[in-house]
């Protein structure tokens, strides 16, 4: 971020297209189970900069994501990006903005994920942030990321300013290491610009990477320099995959300056080349048109395919390209016709560019419109298409006239807060309920037994819906304040790949010693 006068990479590909991926470092996500899908949530940079980010500004956000019917389509990390929430105190530590931030970042992020949100927060590699109004991590890597930690963060923006003499891949490193130190999951979004090519190594320290310039000054939206990151990212889908994502960078739909059809466009391309889904626009003040956007379920549902695969061009005609090379979790395919043009085009389609091999019928679903069409198919083997200007189709073409929803989970709340009476030892339970936005019920979540000795967890399931219930015994325990972060594991039953691993909190006060008698 804050790089705008940044002269956009020129990306050519070390490696061809077959062996790329296969030479790529092994993915830090298979080990913690974190953004096997590309994240999505909001940061308040492409509309605000630096001011007027505050406590207000984030909880009002909060607030509108869930009302606006974001949550409910998969929208979950929220957060400061910058906004000066953080100075080093005396002691080398980290310490709130109190001013801006009157609850402190651990009693934001309490809230957050009270709310069934996760929490995003921002830092840099560097000696001092981009707007060198807040410290960097150069030399407290371990300090920074333990009090993250304690902050209670599930993802860290890292930008790159300010870190003269640093080699990237160490200090990420590094960055990574602390982290695993602190010993919380927290997702790592790499923020250099595309300075040296983490596409290449960042994978293994890493979940996602910013492969480019910020796509726009704050406050303005500009569909000329989201063309041209566009171009560039989709040059790199060889490198994108599950828990590595390239990034380039937040969502401009929505914001001022864009008609219906760009934002729809827009969309449509950060879905079909995987990318995160982090809304940049302002939350409080969206058209009906804007959410029906930003929520349409059959386009998030291409962005948030188990198989992970970044779509690219397979084709260019005139100002038209055919965007393919997207094969979905049900066998199905996503084909994305982009006209940049002024004028209405008409477009024909080869199976053979989109992957699909001789048929005679086929089942076309405009994700937009939402109507399925049946296409009988030519001894030619193409399919044609009208395009409007400055528009999109985005299609999902199958065998069956079935085209099932991947998962995307929601809960109703990602901290649990308990309190015992007193020194008699009692079971005390709370519970968090899941729920799969998706076509398909799910296998029941596995909880990882790594739990403490005084909590035990079990999963009821109902439908769409499991419930997590974790009782708590306080018998032998001391008073004091317990802390416990759960892990919970499943499987996308259509293509047999892991999902994203689900974390929670929970935290007990124990008033005092609880010794002897029998359990309440």
């Amino acid at each position: 971020m804050k790089r705008i006068g940044f002269v956009l990479l020129t990306i050519a590909l070390a490696l061809p297209v077959c062996c790329a991926q296969a030479q790529a470092p092994k993915a830090h996500a298979f080990d913690d189970g974190l953004a096997l899908t590309p994240p999505m949530g909001w940061y308040p940079w492409n509309t605000f900069g630096q001011e007027p980010q505050n406590e207000k500004l984030i909880r009002d956000m909060v607030d509108a994501m869930i009302a606006s019917g974001m949550k409910d389509a998969g929208y979950s990390y929220m957060g400061p990006d910058e906004g000066i929430c953080f100075s080093r105190g005396s002691d080398g530590k980290l310490t709130t903005n109190l001013k801006r931030y009157p609850s402190g970042l651990r009693g934001l992020g309490d809230d957050i994920h009270r709310k069934g949100l996760k929490y995003a927060l921002y830092t840099d590699a560097g000696t001092l942030t981009c707007s060198r109004a807040m410290p960097g991590t150069k030399g407290r890597e371990l300090e920074d990321m333990q009090c993250f930690a304690e902050w209670r963060a599930d993802y860290v923006k890292i930008d790159w300013c300010n870190t003269e003499g640093q080699d990237i891949v160490r200090t990420y490193t590094t960055l990574h290491d602390a982290q695993h130190a602190a010993g919380r999951p927290i997702v790592h979004s790499l923020c250099s610009w595309g300075m040296g090519e983490p596409w290449k190594w960042a994978a293994h320290v890493g979940h996602l990477w910013r492969m480019g310039v910020d796509i726009c000054v704050p406050g303005n939206a500009d569909w000329n320099l989201a063309m041209k990151i566009t171009a560039e990212n989709e040059k790199l889908y060889p490198w994108a995959g599950p828990g590595h994502w390239n990034d380039p960078d937040m969502l401009i739909a929505g914001m001022p300056g864009l008609s219906e059809a760009r934002n729809r466009a827009f969309f449509s391309l950060w879905c079909m080349m995987a990318a995160p889904l982090m809304a940049g626009n302002d939350l409080r003040n969206m058209s009906e048109t804007t959410i029906r956007i930003l929520t349409n379920p059959e386009v998030i549902a291409i962005n948030q395919d188990p198989l992970g695969v970044q779509g690219h061009i397979v084709r260019k005609a005139g100002e038209v390209e055919i965007w393919a090379g997207k094969p979905l979790f049900d066998g199905s395919r996503a084909v994305l016709i982009f006209n940049h043009g002024s004028s209405l085009k008409a477009v024909e389609i080869k199976l053979s560019e989109i992957g699909i091999g001789p048929e005679t019928v086929l089942f076309v679903r405009d994700l937009w419109r939402h109507t399925t069409a049946e296409r009988s198919i030519g001894p030619e083997g193409a399919m044609s298409f009208q395009v409007e200007p400055n528009d999109v189709q985005f299609l999902r073409i199958s065998k069956s006239k079935d085209l099932p929803l991947p998962p995307v989970i929601v809960a109703d709340t990602y901290l649990i807060s308990l309190r015992a009476s007193g020194a008699s030892p009692e079971k005390l339970t709370g519970t968090i309920n899941l729920t799969n936005k998706g076509s398909s019920e799910l296998p029941r979540w596995k909880v990882r037994q790594d739990l403490p000795a005084w909590l035990g967890v079990s999963v009821a399931k109902k439908g769409k819906t499991q419930t997590v219930m974790n009782t708590v015994s306080t018998s032998g325990l001391k008073k004091g304040l317990y802390h416990a972060v759960v892990r919970l594991d499943n499987t996308e039953p259509v293509s047999g790949k892991p999902m994203s691993a689900v974390y929670y909190d929970i935290d007990v006060e124990v008033p005092a010693d609880c010794v002897g008698g029998a359990t309440k």
